[in-house]
Formats: structure tokens, C-alpha cells, sequence
């Protein structure tokens, strides 16, 4: 938020983080367990709940891809102002824990700092079955 020249701050622990949600109406917990099976997959998407959200949350993954599931890639979507979208495809295995941003996130150019906004999704599954733990950090309206 600093090189970006966002004015905003985050408490350091999670309860003053979850009372501002409470205050903005913002009272369901958002971690979940996924699953996808064959021909299953997420679409591109941002997980912004309502008005406060923090910028980064974790996606844990609990079974390995090409023995428990074929496809179900984690597909990260960079969208660059004034230029083409960049796709990032990853493969995380069995107890890898990813940590991605939110919303967007700073890039560094010519002229300092801009903001990149990101989506992600997972690619369909070919066979088998997919866990995942999400951990959204803050709560929705």
C-alpha cells in the first residue's frame, strides 16, 4: 500500500481486523474447505466480500496432483494496465501452501510503482479429486 501511495492500514492481528468487518456488516467467516472432481473448475474471480478485505490470503493444498487428480491447475490472471492480460499457471503439490494477493498488487515500472489487479481460478479437473483449504482473512457481508 506504501509504494502505491494507498493511505490505508491493516491491524497486525486478525480480531481488530474481523471488528472492522463486524462494524461494515461484514459477519460470515470466509475459510472453506474445496473440492473438485471431474470436469470441476472455479472461474476467474476475486474473493472481495464487502468493503474491507485484506490484501492477501492462502490457498493450502491437500492432495497431489497426478496421483489423486489429473488438471485443477491454480491459475493466477495479471491484469496489466494498457497491455494484454499474463496467465500464471501453478502446479502446487500436496502440503504446499500459496499466498496470493487479494485484489491487486504493486509492479514496478519506468516511472516507480503502479497497480496490477489480479483474479485467480483453477483450470478444470480431468479426472480424480481436488482439496483445497482457502483462508480469506476477512469475514463477509
Amino acid at each position: 500500500m506504501r509504494v502505491l501511495n494507498i493511505d490505508q492500514h491493516f491491524p497486525e492481528n486478525l480480531a481488530p481486523l474481523l471488528e472492522l468487518c463486524h462494524i461494515q456488516n461484514q459477519t460470515r467467516p470466509t475459510p472453506l474447505i474445496l473440492q473438485y472432481g471431474k470436469d470441476g473448475y472455479n472461474t476467474l474471480h476475486q474473493d472481495l466480500y464487502g468493503d474491507v478485505y485484506f490484501p492477501m490470503q492462502a490457498v493450502m493444498f491437500l492432495n497431489e496432483p497426478g496421483d489423486d487428480y489429473e488438471g485443477g491447475e491454480f491459475v493466477l490472471i495479471e491484469q496489466r494496465p494498457r497491455a494484454q492480460s499474463k496467465a500464471i499457471v501453478l502446479r502446487p503439490a500436496k502440503g504446499d501452501m500459496l499466498i496470493f494477493t487479494t485484489n491487486f498488487r504493486p509492479v514496478k515500472g519506468s516511472k516507480g510503482y503502479y497497480r496490477v489487479n489480479m483474479k485467480h481460478g483453477v483450470s478444470e479437473l480431468t479426472q480424480g479429486r481436488r482439496y483445497t483449504v482457502g483462508i480469506i482473512f476477512h469475514d463477509a457481508s
